[in-house]
């Protein structure tokens, strides 16, 4: 790794800056390759980036004043500056605790599964090798092609520092993949069908994509002649494709300081499951793209279970909220989110978060096992746009790609209308984690989710007669 820029920024914010404060520093490197079916559009790369998030804070009567300001200038100057404007900031946003208590010395970092070696040693390289075998991939599968797509990898590293002596440096990388696959042709005469493809990981890997591919081409393929499901309660199987854009931005902040605060969150101790079900939010799963050694202010982190046969057990907590409501930081502030947050972290401010939710592995099993318990209902595969709504504990998309479940096997293809409703609630009647009835016996990590397939019973569809 390069130089520490958080380090290098503390001996001056010492001499300009009243403690208690704290600095996010972040370098990083980014390479692309757009493509417009098979031919290669844009390759851009190397874009460099490298800045510093400021974070003062001045007690008050019975509160905490909180600065932050954002600079990607690093002389004296700049940084005198970039004090001023968190202190100006800090004037305007009061906090309800009376002190703040940041992480003190030095911790031993672990080592884990954050950076992608090759990558890190041949970008340019890792993304052509990634980009011809994608094509190729396509080349050998008939009546499917991409219509579009990108990849996109960042290689950052990241440092910390604060008044109480903090200091601390680790690389990650992060690799954003995006494909639209067309499918046409063929003596039925339907329409092109169409399936699209997004993901955020910490790897650039080929290994999957002979397997991956012809699967999004057949997605693709049974789009063309799918049909809309029926409307009324129906028995779902969600898997964590989809359930990864549901229930983290939901149990995020339901289980969350910020939502206690707030009096909106779900108390320790409420059933939101049955038995079966147990959420951990694990800061070191192996590739997550929410894994890393210490959260953004420091804090280490670990693996904590959030809801344990069924019941909320724990809260997430940053250092602000832990101090307003007595409890010690979690390791749960983090900066940025969502696609591309490697490469502008540094500008974002703080939010409680979690890191990689993981839901175990359950008895249900395979695929066709599970669609045999289900009997008649739906294998949901994809959801445009599912809307989760962290406030109301709810969420509500778009079916792009499902099939039914008939007389216990997987059969006809279904797109169109909407599934939806409560995620979690007051009872379990009615919502998504309280109707688990399955959960399948092999887990999948999507971005910085990691589950297996969840059987819900009493699912809201809204489809055809």
């Amino acid at each position: 790794m390069t130089e520490n820029l958080a380090a290098e920024l503390a001996p001056r914010l010492r001499a300009a800056a009243t403690a208690p404060w704290e600095v996010y520093a972040q370098r990083a490197t980014r390479h692309e390759i757009h493509f417009n079916g098979d031919q290669i559009e844009l390759v851009r790369g190397p874009l460099a980036t490298h800045g510093y998030g400021l974070r003062l804070f001045r007690p008050a009567e019975k509160s905490i004043r909180v600065g932050f300001a954002a600079s990607n200038q690093f002389d004296a100057g700049a940084i005198d500056r970039t004090v001023q404007r968190a202190e100006a900031a800090a004037q305007y946003a009061s906090f309800p605790a009376s002190k703040v208590e940041l992480p003190g010395s030095a911790p031993s970092l672990p080592s884990l599964s954050i950076v992608d070696e090759r990558f890190q040693a041949d970008p340019a390289g890792t993304l052509d090798a990634f980009v011809a075998g994608l094509l190729a991939a396509f080349e050998t599968t008939p009546r499917g092609v991409p219509s579009f797509g990108s990849i996109r990898a960042t290689l950052a590293e990241s440092s910390i520092a604060n008044s109480e002596g903090l200091s601390a440096q680790f690389a990650s990388t992060e690799a954003e993949l995006e494909v639209a696959v067309k499918a046409s042709g063929g003596p039925e005469g339907a329409p092109p069908g169409e399936f699209w493809v997004n993901r955020s990981a910490r790897r650039v890997a080929e290994a999957d994509l002979g397997v991956d591919v012809p699967t999004w081409v057949k997605l693709a393929e049974d789009m063309r002649r799918a049909r809309a499901p029926s409307t009324g309660p129906q028995t779902v199987v969600f898997p964590a494709d989809v359930l990864a854009d549901i229930v983290p931005p939901v149990l995020g902040f339901r289980l969350s300081g910020p939502a206690e605060l707030r009096q909106m969150g779900t108390t320790v101790g409420t059933a939101i499951a049955p038995p079966a079900v147990t959420v951990w939010d694990d800061g070191r799963l192996p590739w997550g793209t929410g894994t890393q050694p210490i959260d953004d202010e420091g804090t280490p982190e670990v693996r904590r279970a959030l809801v344990e046969n069924g019941v909320v057990s724990a809260h997430l907590y940053d250092s602000l909220h832990g101090a307003a409501l007595g409890h010690p930081a979690t390791g749960s502030a983090l900066r940025g989110g969502g696609l591309g947050a490697a490469w502008y972290r540094f500008a974002s401010g703080l939010s409680v978060s979690p890191t990689n939710l993981v839901i175990p592995p359950g008895p249900g099993g395979d695929v066709s096992e599970l669609a045999e318990q289900v009997g008649e209902g739906i294998w949901l595969t994809q959801l445009g746009f599912p809307f989760p709504d962290p406030v109301a504990g709810t969420f509500g998309g778009e079916i792009r790609a499902a099939y039914r479940i008939h007389g216990g096997k997987i059969g006809e293809p279904l797109r169109g209308g909407t599934v939806g409703g409560p995620v979690l609630g007051p009872t379990l009647e009615g919502t998504l984690l309280g109707g688990v009835r399955a959960i399948g016996s092999r887990a999948t990590l999507v971005g910085s989710f990691h589950a297996p397939p969840l059987l819900v019973d009493g699912v809201g569809v809204a489809g055809g007669p």
